[in-house]
């Protein structure tokens, strides 16, 4: 029993130590349930931009393309997400597991202060 709450815990960090899954999750949750990928590729590569001074280097391109190829499909592997490649959209499904973490992690990050100042 320990080892599988071990095992769940360890998988739950895996998923919020990229920024990226973590500010899809934040966006779901704190702004809107379902958002196109477009809109959180330019919501992340703003916030990439702002927190690193760069002008953007990142670019929603760029982030767009590792959200499609990697964050969303490990978020949706986990049930946490819906993602349609065809539409493009992405939904919260479930985060009962991750809202213990993401309580803090908004804190940490910065999140909610850089999304009201907007």
């Amino acid at each position: 029993m320990v080892e599988q709450n071990t095992s769940q815990l360890t998988e739950t960090l895996d998923l919020l130590t990229h920024p990226y899954r973590r500010y899809v999750l934040y966006c779901l949750t704190n702004e809107s349930t379902v958002i196109s990928v477009e809109a959180l590729a330019a919501a992340i590569a703003e916030r990439v931009g702002d927190l690193t001074g760069s002008d953007r280097r990142t670019g929603s391109a760029v982030v767009e393309t590792a959200l499609r190829h990697t964050h969303l499909p490990k978020l949706a592997d986990r049930g946490i997400v819906s993602f349609s490649p065809n539409t493009g959209l992405v939904e919260l499904k479930e985060t009962d597991t991750l809202d213990q973490f993401l309580i803090d992690m908004v804190r940490i990050d910065g999140y909610m202060q850089t999304a009201a100042g907007d």
